[in-house]
């Protein structure tokens, strides 16, 4: 009797001391794992490893294609007016949701590209994955951001009427108009890039109206072949759209000295 509870003895401390043991010298990596969970760093690499992502020259090619993509610059609004991927939407990363893009008219199936200056991998990552949990699976960020498409020559569009724009801006008066007008044929397109409102108060007679946030993706009726003349209540914003319109290949716009308000002064037709 004695000598089996001696035995009962020795096999519980020689369990323990295997389990000390196996203690010992799994702690190290029981500890990684947990130090892992909490490094900042290990975040990061798992949130971008997570986040899916495409490449300048797939998204060149699907916009070529005409596939409907909502291309969302995080960039500041002075980097944005000064060169964005055409038709994109400048938006600061901290108000981008599911809910934005759907007021935006994204639907759940809808390609999202997210982009910035490119040297912040894992802000784009993280929104992204934000967004696919949000319902979005078709969400994406642009490798190595606006940095990367500029480096290949694909074409970004301006709005900026900066110097280093000077080059794109010519202007038109009322009078040198005049004399187009008088010379016959149909050689003059009036483009109001006013708001729609008021547009429909009164415009030139025959003007298109084109609203100045919606010209990159509304070219349609704008001619290639005329002089296009923009006007709006705001001279500095047609100098703006006429720097947006020859990146969009229409090399013969003019603002209109004077906007809307010159016309109507020097009598000319209004509707």
């Amino acid at each position: 009797m004695k000598e089996k509870k001696q035995n009962k003895i020795f096999i519980i401390g020689f369990v323990l001391i295997a389990l000390i043991i196996v203690w010992t010298l799994a702690r190290p990596f029981v500890g990684g794992i947990g130090s892992k969970k909490n490094d900042p760093e290990a975040k990061i690499n798992a949130e971008i490893l997570q986040a899916p992502s495409i490449t300048s020259e797939d998204l060149f090619s699907k916009l070529k294609n005409k596939e409907k993509i909502f291309v969302i610059d995080m960039r500041s609004a002075g980097d944005f007016e000064k060169g964005h991927i055409i038709a994109s939407e400048n938006t600061s990363a901290e108000k981008i949701n599911g809910e934005s893009l759907r007021s935006s008219g994204a639907e759940k199936t809808s390609s999202v590209i997210l982009l910035n200056q490119g040297d912040n991998i894992y802000e784009m990552a993280q929104k992204t994955n934000e967004l696919i949990a949000a319902g979005f699976p078709n969400a994406k960020y642009l490798q190595d951001g606006i940095t990367a498409w500029r480096n290949q020559g694909f074409p970004l569009v301006s709005s900026s009427s900066s110097d280093e724009n000077a080059n794109k801006v010519k202007k038109i008066s009322v009078g040198e108009l005049a004399q187009d007008l008088n010379a016959g044929g149909d050689i003059v397109q009036f483009l109001d890039i006013r708001s729609a409102s008021d547009f429909q108060t009164s415009h030139i007679a025959g003007a298109l109206s084109v609203p100045f946030t919606e010209l990159e993706k509304n070219q349609d009726g704008i001619s290639k072949v005329k002089k296009v003349v923009v006007y709006s209540g705001n001279e500095d914003e047609a100098k703006k759209a006429v720097v947006t319109l020859f990146d969009l290949n229409f090399f013969n716009a003019y603002f209109l000295e004077g906007g809307f308000d010159a016309w109507k002064t020097a009598g000319g037709k209004v509707e």
